[in-house]
């Protein structure tokens, strides 16, 4: 779900980012990068879900894999090949 109609669904039920972080005792901007899939905090996600009554996988769906692997370049050594 975008991170704007998270916020709406927030404001929806009398809250905000703000309060929700100042009830937790943490920092306002951690909430925010919660709601915008920054930062994965499940006491953070599970405040939201409790505040806006909608599942975690519908306010964050989960992605799907792309399919590519990252593949570690491989290092030659050109001094042990010189002296072979």
């Amino acid at each position: 779900m975008h991170p704007e109609l998270i916020k709406a669904h927030i404001r929806m039920n009398s809250a905000t980012p703000a309060s929700i972080a100042d009830a937790l005792g943490v920092a306002r901007p951690s909430v925010v990068r919660v709601i915008n899939g920054l930062s994965n905090s499940a006491r953070i996600r599970a405040a939201i879900v409790n505040v806006t009554d909608i599942p975690a996988d519908t306010l964050w769906p989960p992605k799907a894999p792309s399919g590519l692997r990252r593949i570690k370049p491989r290092r030659v050594d050109h001094m042990r090949r010189a002296a072979a």
